[in-house]
């Protein structure tokens, strides 16, 4: 073996000590943030969620804010003055007879102004809703659930905010079409599909709308519902789940055959 040889075989074995080096750096690198990042993790999710501040003064974890239900208008009474604190009765107050318990207790009066809820379209119902029991689609053919209350109407026939509130979504829905989301407060929220792409100036989100309002027009861009005759799918949502229209609207318009 020539001299040339033996220092080319020294420089190999050089770059492979090298390379072991580099690689055995690397690994150890990797590990110590694995462990670090696992620690980081842990320390996480050992602290405990910053409390919030509820609708009714008190605090709770961070499970978002708690709503409060809010009965329909038929069904709203007024508020009962709370209970005053009465002293103890003396010997001589005993003696009394007690308060008829069939007697009505004082209440307030009514509040001036009572939540208003509104049709949003002059039209009858062809298909109500109906979560229990799935009804037949016309468009599709089969047999599904429908979450909300379709009201006939003529494409362009306004459509009217079913009560007062702010406007808080509107958006394209690839299967109901042209979509407007509603918040009312109190976790109600009404939504209303099947609109014509081009809104009112008004109609925007954050804009603040009252009930009867004018906030689109019925147009015929829902896919899943283009076979039925034009309509308005009215829907509305309480803490996020679907609920009957009719709780708030009544059973008054009869549904067509």
């Amino acid at each position: 073996m020539t001299d040339n040889e033996d220092i080319e075989e020294i420089k190999q074995e050089k770059a492979a000590k090298i390379i072991y080096i580099a690689l055995t750096a690397v690994i150890v690198l990797t590990m110590i943030i694995s462990v670090v990042s696992a620690v980081n993790r842990r320390n996480r999710a050992k602290t405990p969620p910053a409390d919030v501040t509820v609708t009714d003064g008190t605090t709770a974890p961070d499970q978002g804010v708690i709503p409060q239900i809010t009965a329909p208008a038929d069904t709203i009474r007024p508020q009962q003055k709370p209970q005053e604190t009465k002293p103890a009765q003396t010997e001589s107050e005993i003696t009394e007879p007690a308060q008829s318990a069939a007697e009505p207790q004082e209440q307030d009066e009514p509040a001036s102004a009572e939540r208003i809820f509104v049709v949003p379209v002059n039209g009858s119902v062809i298909k109500d809703y109906t979560m229990d029991m799935p009804a037949y689609s016309v468009t599709m053919n089969d047999y599904r659930v429908h979450n909300g209350m379709d009201l006939r109407a003529y494409p362009g026939d306004p459509v009217c905010a079913f009560a007062d509130g702010v406007v808080t979504e509107i958006y394209f829905d690839p299967m109901m079409g042209q979509t407007v989301v509603i918040d009312h407060g109190k976790g109600l929220q009404s939504v209303y599909q099947n609109l014509q792409v081009t809104l009112p100036d008004k109609t925007e989100v954050g804009a603040a709308v009252s009930a009867g309002d004018v906030i689109a027009a019925v147009g015929e861009t829902s896919l899943v519902e283009c076979a039925e005759v034009t309509h308005l799918h009215f829907s509305l949502k309480k803490d996020g789940a679907f609920i009957s229209p009719s709780d708030y609207l009544g059973p008054v318009y009869a549904t067509e055959e």
